[in-house]
Order: structure tokens, then C-alpha cells, then sequence
């Protein structure tokens, strides 16, 4: 696989560099989207860390070559370099992981579970305490700031400033309850509270994403849950689709988080004028609901490019430690720890990529570093959670499933934004990991040793710790 993608990613180079860019960029897409499919039939998964990565970063850049706006600048050779790098030391991440599974680890899942009854009431408790702080938080920030995001008029930049230090981190956990729903639906799907949970769920996040006109918490939401279901129930997804009634919920469905989507933007008070004139398309026939997708996912390389041309120093970690400096206040009585210039091409298009703050710390060394780490953690996380999608326990921690779901958001999203720096980030971390302690301490479900006759084992695959039943 790796030297199907080093041979494509330098045709596609030099390519790009004999000015047929086109060509070139169709070649980088198609081989995000082949490496992908290959990833998956080979895993026998659709959500995968390595699958996700290569769909969102490679397939991000390629977009990139096209160079539609007259903000694009020729890449430099070490812009190439540091991407093709990046999947490179990522996959080898993920295949050592899996190397690394010795027979401790699968005999973890070599048991009998004792049927016992389930109790669904913690569950249920969590989902109402998270709505009971994410929303008293929301509450505590209007007290504090004076002013509702969607109330505003006329001031484009009132999601930005709707922020109190620490508050706001809670307050935006909101857009991971549904998860916790549907986690707690497919335990019983056939329980009535959990469908009622389940569908106030989203609608409390709706609520909030207009109230803040926040499109990334829609987006967040929108698509862990969907990491979750496709995890969860990708049989159940494909029977859905077989039947026309079904497809045309799910097309409704479509148009309506559309629709949000677009109500936010409006009420962000950025006008089709106004992003035309940030974007500068070198075509200013292009539509704006293509241009802005294509500016959303391409420019963000622009600014990792003139980062790496501009760079006249590296800060040895201080970028990659910015959370850290953050949330132990360290940040706020040394604010030289955190003092580098951030380069950006314009000041209204301030998203980079994932490795755009491990360039600046150390690099292509820290490139490779970091994104081999990136994919160890991610392929280590991936096999626990499916194998706790597949253990037949009334009582599964599956918040762990939500936390390998916000990892594979950050895979897909690699292009978008340095997650893996970002304060929030770890604060979601954080609190799953929490969430995922309590919950796992308090299981009661009892396991007993395998014994000859019993054929409920769940077999390890050798090749990629796919853990499948064996009736």
C-alpha cells in the first residue's frame, strides 16, 4: 500500500509542477479515495483511522492543487514533503499498533458472558446531568457576556466572541449527548425512553447550534453520531437504504440540517458579498456554495505552505503544549511561553491543518513524530472499540466508542484544524475519559472462562484485530 502511494503522490507532484494541475489533483483524489476503499475491505470497517486520515488530508490536498483563488501560492517542495510524510509515519503508527496486540491483549476477549438484567437508569441519569450543566453553563456565559450570538445584528464575528474561559468548553460539550444517546438506544433499541432521549437529544443541540450560531457543533454532532450508527449498525444502514421510504426520510433529513446549516451562516451575518471578497476566486462566476466547501477544505494548506516558507525558527513543543499552558493558567502569568507569530495568509481564513503546529514545533521531525504517535493511539483505540461493539454484555462502556468517534472526526477533519493543540480538544478528552472511568467501575456485568463447550468466543483476526463472533 505504501508504494502505491509514494509512486502516485510523485506522478501527482510532478504533475503539478509541469503546470497540468488538474491531472495532478485528480491523481492525489483518487488515490485518497482508493487507499480509503483498500483500507476498508482490507479491515472489514468504514470507520477507520488510517481510512478517515488519508479520505480528509490527502484527499484535502489534492483539492488544494487546483488553486482556484488568487490567494494560492506554488507549494514548496517541503509543503510536499511534510504531507506525503505525514500518512506515511501515520500508517506505520497504525501497523506497528497492531503488531503490538500480543496474546494478552486478545485473550481479554476470550470469555463467557453471564447474562444478567440490565439496568438502563445511569445511563439515562448521565444524559440529564449533561443537559443540566452544558445548558447552565450556556446560561452562566449569557449572564456573564450580555448577549445571545443570534440575537446580534450586524456583528459577524459574535459566535468568536461568545467565549468564557473554561465555561465555554462545557457549554460546547452539548453537541456529544446524542451520542450518548444513541449509545444508550442500541443497547435496547426497543426501550420507548431510549427513542424519547434519543430525539430530545438532538433537538436540544439544534436549539443550541442556532442560539450560538455554531456551525462546527452542528457538524460535530452530525457526524460522530454518524461514526457511531455506521460502527454500531452498518448492517441496519444498508437495510434502511433498500427500502425507497426510508431513503426519502433520510433525503428530508438531508435538506433539513441544510437548511440549519445555511440559517447559521446567515445569521452569522456574512453575507455572499463579503465571503466573495475574502475569498478572492480567480473565476467569480463560481457559485458560492461551491466556492466556500472549496475554500474551507484547500486554504488551510495555503497556510501551512506559508507557515513553512516563513518560518525563521522552530518552538521546540510550545505549540503542541498550548493546552497544557492553558488549563494550568501558565499561559496567563508567562504569556512568552505561548508568545510565536501565527502565520496566516489572511486573517479572516485562520484554519490550518493537523500538522501544522508540529511542522512549526520541530519540523518534518516532528511531522513524523507525532503523526506515528497519532496512529498508534488511534489503531489502539479503534480495536477496543470494536471490540466492545462486538462483546454481548449488558453493560457496555461505550464511551469509549464516542471518544475513538471524536478521533476519527479529527481524522476526517485533518485538513481543517490543529486538533490535537486545541484546548477544547482535550478538554472533551478529558471529560470522556472521565465519564468512561466512572462508568466502567460501576459495571456489573459478571465474566466467567471459556469452558470447551462453549461457542460464544470472540475470535481476534491476526491481521487487523478485527474481532468477529464465531457461531
Amino acid at each position: 500500500m505504501l508504494l502505491i502511494y509514494t509512486i502516485l503522490y510523485f506522478v501527482s507532484v510532478i504533475f503539478y509542477y509541469l503546470q497540468h494541475r488538474i491531472i495532478a489533483s485528480v491523481i492525489m483524489i483518487s488515490l485518497a479515495i482508493f487507499l480509503y476503499g483498500l483500507d476498508v475491505a482490507n479491515n472489514k470497517r468504514i470507520v477507520t483511522v488510517r481510512g478517515l486520515f488519508v479520505l480528509g488530508f490527502i484527499g484535502g490536498f489534492g483539492l488544494s492543487l487546483l488553486k482556484l483563488s488568487k490567494l494560492s501560492q506554488d507549494y514548496n517542495i517541503l509543503t510536499f514533503i511534510a504531507v506525503f510524510i505525514s500518512y506515511f509515519a501515520l500508517y506505520f503508527g497504525t501497523f506497528l499498533s497492531d503488531k503490538k496486540m500480543d496474546k494478552k491483549d486478545t485473550d481479554a476477549y476470550r470469555y463467557k458472558i453471564e447474562k444478567i438484567e440490565a439496568t438502563f437508569l445511569p445511563q439515562e441519569i448521565l444524559l440529564i446531568v449533561l443537559f443540566i450543566i452544558t445548558c447552565s453553563s450556556f446560561i452562566t456565559e449569557v449572564v456573564i457576556l450580555k448577549f445571545i450570538p443570534i440575537f446580534t445584528l450586524a456583528t459577524p464575528h459574535a459566535y468568536s466572541t461568545f467565549h468564557v474561559f473554561m465555561l465555554h468548553y462545557i457549554t460546547s460539550f452539548h453537541s456529544f449527548i446524542p451520542c450518548f444517546a444513541i449509545c444508550n438506544y442500541f443497547i435496547e433499541p426497543t426501550r420507548k425512553k431510549s427513542k424519547i432521549f434519543l430525539i430530545l437529544s438532538f433537538i436540544y443541540v439544534i436549539i443550541m447550534s442556532l442560539l450560538m450560531v455554531s456551525r462546527s457543533q452542528l457538524t460535530l454532532c452530525i457526524v460522530l453520531s454518524l461514526f457511531i450508527v455506521l460502527m454500531y449498525r452498518l448492517t441496519l444502514l444498508k437495510k434502511i437504504l433498500s427500502n425507497k421510504r426510508n431513503i426519502i426520510i433520510l433525503f428530508f433529513a438531508g435538506l433539513f440540517i441544510l437548511a440549519l446549516y445555511l440559517i447559521i451562516t446567515i445569521n452569522r451575518s456574512h453575507s455572499v458579498e463579503y465571503l466573495k471578497g475574502i475569498f478572492e476566486m480567480k473565476n467569480e462566476n463560481i457559485p458560492i456554495f461551491i466556492t466556500q466547501p472549496y475554500m474551507y477544505i484547500t486554504h488551510n494548506f495555503e497556510n501551512l505552505n506559508y507557515m513553512i516558507e516563513n518560518i525563521f525558527r522552530f518552538t521546540f513543543g510550545r505549540r503542541v503544549l498550548y493546552p497544557f499552558f492553558t488549563l494550568t493558567l501558565v499561559k496567563k502569568f508567562f504569556p512568552i511561553v505561548t508568545d510565536a507569530p501565527y502565520y496566516i495568509i489572511k486573517e479572516e481564513l485562520s484554519t490550518v491543518t493537523l500538522i501544522y503546529d508540529f511542522y512549526y514545533d520541530f519540523g518534518l521531525v516532528g511531522v513524523a513524530v507525532f503523526c506515528f504517535i497519532i496512529g498508534y493511539v488511534g489503531k489502539k483505540l479503534e480495536n477496543q472499540a470494536y471490540s466492545i461493539i462486538k462483546a454481548e454484555e449488558p453493560y457496555k462502556n461505550n464511551y469509549i466508542i464516542i471518544l475513538y468517534s471524536l478521533y476519527c472526526y479529527f481524522m476526517i477533519f485533518s485538513f481543517f484544524q490543529t486538533y490535537f493543540s486545541l484546548t477544547d480538544t482535550w478538554v472533551y478528552i478529558i471529560i470522556l475519559l472521565i465519564i468512561a472511568l466512572i462508568f466502567d467501575m460501576k459495571k456489573e456485568t459478571k465474566k466467567k472462562p471459556l469452558q470447551k463447550n462453549d461457542n460464544q468466543i470472540l475470535n481476534v483476526e491476526s491481521s487487523g484485530g478485527n474481532y468477529e463472533k464465531n457461531d
